[in-house]
């Protein structure tokens, strides 16, 4: 953190430069409105800034007792010392322009100085009362703790409500790097202006498009109609909401951006794990069962995307007859995506993947876990850890030794990291030999923390999109769970049915959708080990070799534009891993690479493909299924009765949206204090919030490398559990960045402080991989 001269200079700036404006407007003949409300805003920033400057005394006095250590310093008290310089700053700019204006011979543009010293005075006076908030927490906490033994509520309740519509309006990223600044701007035009499309009662495509690209405007020219928008959205809007807007990080314009500006990949697949117990060695020697995930949707397989600069022996999908292959990696990269545990995939995270797989060399194999509401704790924490279990025993089809073995996360995924390492100690199997998290919420409750009030103003993460989040996976509506439940049986009896040679894929934006596969005569052999496969053989993004083709011409499926959940008839608990081994080097699914061979070049075509926006989508494309030779009754049966639990679903949410759709300006409600946001509790469990592991399990850690920024609601997270590990004398670095938002590597293309964090990142995994 900067030091405190700078933090003073700024303050004595900013009332000498309101003095001159003051004495300017005083003496000025004019007695307009404006002139009277610029002198008005003009003394309010006086005494704001004499209060700021007072607290941020205050604050410094006491804020490095909480810092890592001496070289790494920074925690929730320092993030705020610094809001409240950048406030400073960007009022002083302000007041700078104003006294240029107002010394020239004809004064111009009254009105917008006027809005914009009016801004600021709610800006600062917001970071005053945020302030006196970390006055009480440090009352109210252990020394050398940011956590606080008082709730949420307790604290919001001792002190004034906060005026969240100045952090969204004109200052919009006013605490941020200068390219962040206009990243955040772009991304909260866009957040208010779909908005309107979302809950805008018109209907087609063509008017949701005209009203988007109209508001988009309207947004841009209003900042303070974008604040009132987006901090109104962010209170009322429903978890959909929130998923629907995140997951336009997954539409075509988006998922093409990696590949054109991204590092050129050699190989880039979806891999479908099975739901079948794998066995591990444990440190005794004996072997352990690992059950496959089962909690809320049943057993279902698992996607992985798997990515790689280069083609390796024994890679799996890849044939050596084709070109010339790499020896295997010695290490690999088992990773997981952030997202709030509720959106987002391992395609959205691509971008900085492909960068982190070219720097490393080293094959990346990234998790694509089940999202909550529908799939709430512990589902994504089993497939996770399933995940990995069937890497560590499949490392030569993934184009490595599995010497060296690390785990790498951000934001959620950096939390199932850490959780998989727990769960690695509890069966007593092979640990990862290093552990990289970003910005990672290691408790997963909102426990009052100097940094956790940051997102009070956070443009990416904003206070109610984070409640409700942590909701929806931490402690989910009964309704949900019940419903769940339901579907989970639903699954069962259509998983029960005997009809052979049929992959059923479930998408909940699109309906029920069956692929089938009709298999050559004379591969009648293959029925038994058809299920037992590694891998789906369907292309991800609608291309498909004629590799593929040739070998196994009667083979065609159906692909979507998003991964949906598949379900996976089981067939036989019998396989040949012969037949394994031939079908994964054929039919692994996937996306189309960055550099195509010549000899390959001829033979990309298209496969069949379907959009989500059609409804309760039942397509088969073998020939045999639709003469109906495969749908037995109960596959009927369990057909008809899913699409019902689906509509009656269906119906359930949108009863459940009524109030928030029917409104018919979002902008007329009123701001709500945060302390409403709470009525909900999390169970503490080290599975959901690594913090509350055990001493004697975090012992059995690896080296854990932890990167976070310093004005991250989860800095004081990231912060003292690297603290509890150096205490558990565990080796651990923390790399404290500034001026980016949490999030920060989905922006590596877009900004060059976002570029700089993520080759940060590339030199402490390179340091977790080389360790002995």
């Amino acid at each position: 953190m900067e030091n405190n001269n700078k933090n003073h200079d700024v303050f004595e700036e900013l009332k000498t430069t309101c003095e001159q404006n003051l004495e300017l407007f005083r003496t000025s003949a004019s007695s307009s409105t404006s002139t009277a409300r610029i002198t008005a805003a003009l003394e309010v920033t006086l005494h704001n800034v004499g209060q700021t400057k007072k607290l941020v005394e205050k604050i410094e006095k006491f804020a490095s007792d909480y810092d890592f250590s001496e070289i790494v310093k920074g925690n929730g008290y320092w993030s705020f010392v610094k809001v409240a310089r950048s406030a400073c700053r960007h009022s002083l700019n302000a007041c700078r322009t104003l006294h240029d204006a107002a010394s020239s011979i004809v004064f111009v543009r009254s009105s917008y100085f006027v809005k914009e010293l009016e801004n600021n005075c709610q800006l600062l006076a917001s970071i005053c009362t945020c302030l006196e908030y970390l006055v009480l927490l440090r009352e109210w906490s252990n020394k050398g703790e940011l956590f606080s033994e008082h709730s949420a509520e307790e604290l919001f309740e001792k002190g004034d409500t906060i005026n969240q519509y100045c952090f969204y309006g004109r200052s919009l990223g006013f605490q941020y790097s200068d390219s962040m600044r206009h990243i955040l701007k772009f991304i909260s035009i866009g957040m208010a202006s779909f908005s309107e499309s979302y809950y805008s009662e018109s209907s087609g495509t063509i008017a949701k498009t005209t009203r988007s690209l109209w508001s988009s405007g309207k947004y841009l020219w209003n900042p303070e109609q974008r604040a009132k928008r987006i901090v109104n959205i962010s209170q009322n809007a429903s978890i959909d909401f929130c998923k629907s807007f995140w997951f336009l990080a997954e539409s075509e314009l988006m998922q093409a951006i990696p590949s054109i500006v991204g590092s050129s990949l050699k190989v880039n697949k979806i891999i479908q794990i099975p739901c079948e117990p794998i066995y591990l060695p444990k440190s005794e020697g004996e072997n352990v069962q690992i059950p496959p995930p089962s909690s809320h949707l049943g057993l279902i397989p698992i996607s992985v995307r798997l990515l790689s600069t280069s083609k390796r022996e024994g890679m799996i999908g890849e044939s050596s007859r084709w070109r010339r292959m790499k020896e295997p990696s010695d290490s690999l990269i088992i990773h997981c995506h952030g997202g709030g545990f509720v959106a987002q995939s391992s395609k959205s995270h691509e971008l900085y993947l492909r960068d982190w797989a070219t720097s490393l060399e080293t094959p990346i194999l990234s998790v694509d876990y089940s999202l909550a509401p529908e799939a709430p704790f512990p589902r994504a924490l089993e497939e996770a850890f399933f995940a990995y279990c069937w890497a560590l025993k499949h490392c030569d089809s993934l184009g490595s030794t599995g010497q060296k073995i690390v785990l790498a996360g951000d934001s959620a995924g950096a939390n199932l990291c850490l959780c998989i390492a727990l769960k690695c100690v509890e069966y007593g199997i092979r640990k990862p030999d290093g552990i990289f998290i970003a910005y990672c919420p290691v408790l997963v409750s909102f426990v009052p923390s100097p940094a956790r009030m940051l997102c009070l103003m956070d443009p990416l993460l904003p206070f109610g999109f984070m409640m409700r989040c942590l909701q929806a996976y931490a402690s989910p509506d009964p309704q949900v769970l019940r419903e769940n439940e339901d579907r989970k049986e639903v699954l069962d009896s259509i998983r029960s049915a005997s009809c052979n040679n049929i992959t059923y894929s479930l998408d909940h934006a699109s309906g029920f959708t069956v692929k089938s596969s009709s298999l050559p005569d004379n591969n009648n052999d293959l029925d038994e080990s058809y299920d037992n496969t590694f891998a789906s053989a369907s292309n991800h993004n609608g291309a498909e070799s004629n590799e593929t083709s040739d070998e196994c011409s009667n083979l065609s499926f159906i692909s979507y534009d998003s991964q949906p959940i598949r379900i996976h008839m089981p067939l036989s608990v019998d396989s040949s891993m012969e037949f394994v081994e031939d079908f994964l080097e054929k039919y692994v699914e996937e996306t189309p690479v960055d550099e195509v061979g010549e000899e390959n070049a001829s033979k990309i075509s298209p496969t069949l493909s379907k959009t989500l926006s059609e409804e309760n989508l039942f397509t088969e494309t073998g020939k045999d299924v639709l003469n109906g030779q495969f749908l037995g009754t109960k596959v009927n049966n369990a057909l008809g009765w899913f699409n019902g639990f689906m509509k009656s679903s269906e119906i359930k949410c949108r009863n459940k949206n009524d109030r928030i759709r029917n409104l018919k300006n979002l902008d007329a409600l009123i701001a709500r204090s945060p302390s409403v946001e709470f009525a909900f509790t999390v169970p503490k469990d080290p599975y959901l919030s690594p913090y509350w592991a055990a001493d004697e399990v975090l012992q059995e850690f690896p080296k854990v490398s932890i990167l976070t920024v310093d004005m991250d609601p989860c800095l004081d997270d990231c912060v003292e559990f690297a603290k509890k590990l150096q205490r558990l004398d565990k080796e651990v670095t923390l790399d404290i960045l500034e001026g980016l938002p949490h999030g920060f590597l989905n922006f590596t293309k877009f900004s060059k402080e976002a570029m700089e964090g993520s080759k940060q990142c590339i030199l402490r995994l390179k340091e977790l991989l080389s360790t002995n």
